[in-house]
């Protein structure tokens, strides 16, 4: 491996000036101008290494494409990927967005995920230049994970899940904590409690019904349904009110619910049923309406098996031990492990401060990421 290595070594500072390019570009989910932009230098990159390219353009979302090396080889494929939307409004950096100061990296999308995208490439650009030919080395690119694909009605996920399909490993390369990869992932259900009352002058207070005011209970109610371990329920968003002197007749109360498997979905809606349906308030009334929902990423046998063997290639090589981590967080790994693909989660660059504006990389450790997928893809049976 020592040949593969410094081969990454040689190319690491062309990718760091690759990574500092993409992330200068900003791309929030809505974004679809920058998003483009972004697609079309990772396309450009493609062509220019003669990868085969697939694409999905689309009209709202971000356009997706994968990348393939080495197309003809025998043994069934090896797929990296990450998404290049992120969470940020436009500016919210300054200019330029991107900020290095000695071996960190700072900006939006650094470790999440524009990163993942920079450790992919690197380690499949390293892989042709090494000769790699047993099987074939996909590289997936996402457009709208930081909103549960609902911009693209659900189309990038068919469209990754295609593309990975038959596969002998998935690496998706978010971003990471040393010494961590993932192997489950909490689910993610977005609802909306509709809340309407009666509208009324604050001077005939006793006149109208405040929807707001049935919100709070209904808020304390649902989130005190919340256990350490368990489901839990965010009331992150609330929407209510057109004015000081108006009694509110209108709330709306967006909830993040996050469930630990599929058979925790029942059973959470139910929970939001029985609050909703629940009258603190008389008067009022209350619809939920469903915004989004992505699937748990489940510890599936083959993502343990995949995860022993990446650890393994880390020992080996001196990348050291990694534990095997449970994460709150979902992503789009739970569709490759539903698809039955063995699939590790969180394999990209060492960074944090994820979705602030503090987000951080840690150069040196993109190299040494892509050096252990390459390893991994290279020594996988």
């Amino acid at each position: 491996m020592e040949k593969l290595f410094d081969i990454i070594d040689s190319l690491s500072g062309e990718y760091v000036e690759f990574l500092t390019d993409i992330c200068n570009i900003e791309s929030k989910s809505d974004n679809k101008e920058g998003l483009d932009r972004v697609w079309e230098i990772i396309k450009s990159h493609g062509i220019q290494r003669s990868y085969d390219i697939k694409e999905l353009i689309l009209e709202k979302a971000g356009n997706v494409l994968s990348l393939t090396y080495n197309p003809k080889g025998e043994k069934p494929h090896a797929c990296l990927s990450a998404h290049m939307d992120t969470v940020f409004d436009k500016g919210e950096f300054g200019y330029p967005p991107v900020k290095r100061a000695g071996d960190m990296l700072y900006g939006p999308g650094v470790i999440d995920c524009k990163g993942g995208i920079t450790v992919s490439l690197l380690a499949i650009d390293a892989l042709r230049r090494y000769g790699y030919n047993d099987r074939p080395v996909k590289f997936i690119l996402q457009s709208d994970e930081e909103v549960e694909s609902v911009n693209s009605e659900g189309k990038t996920i068919e469209f990754m899940i295609n593309e990975a399909k038959g596969g002998a490993a998935f690496f998706n390369c978010e971003g990471k904590t040393k010494g961590f990869i993932t192997t489950k992932r909490k689910g993610i259900i977005r609802l909306c409690l509709d809340i309407k009352g009666k509208a009324a002058h604050a001077g005939d207070y006793f006149e109208g019904i405040s929807a707001i005011r049935e919100a709070s209970y209904k808020i304390i109610d649902l989130e005190g349904k919340s256990l350490k371990g368990g489901i839990t329920y965010n009331c992150g968003v609330i929407h209510g009110g057109t004015a000081l002197n108006v009694v509110p007749d209108t709330c709306k109360v967006y909830i993040d619910v996050r469930i630990n498997n599929q058979e925790e979905y029942e059973f959470a809606m139910e929970e939001v049923k029985k609050t909703a349906a629940t009258v603190f308030v008389q008067g009022t009334s209350c619809e939920v309406l469903h915004v989004s929902h992505r699937k748990p990423m489940e510890r599936t046998g083959a993502n343990v098996s995949l995860f022993n063997h990446i650890n393994k290639v880390s020992r080996k090589y001196g990348f050291g031990e990694h534990k095997e981590c449970f994460s709150n967080g979902g992503s789009d790994a739970a569709y490759t492990t539903l698809a039955g693909i063995a699939t590790v989660d969180d394999v990209g660059p060492i960074g944090g401060k994820y979705h602030t504006k503090e987000e951080w990389c840690f150069i040196p450790s993109i190299a040494e990421s892509a050096k252990l997928l390459a390893a991994s893809i290279i020594e996988l049976d």
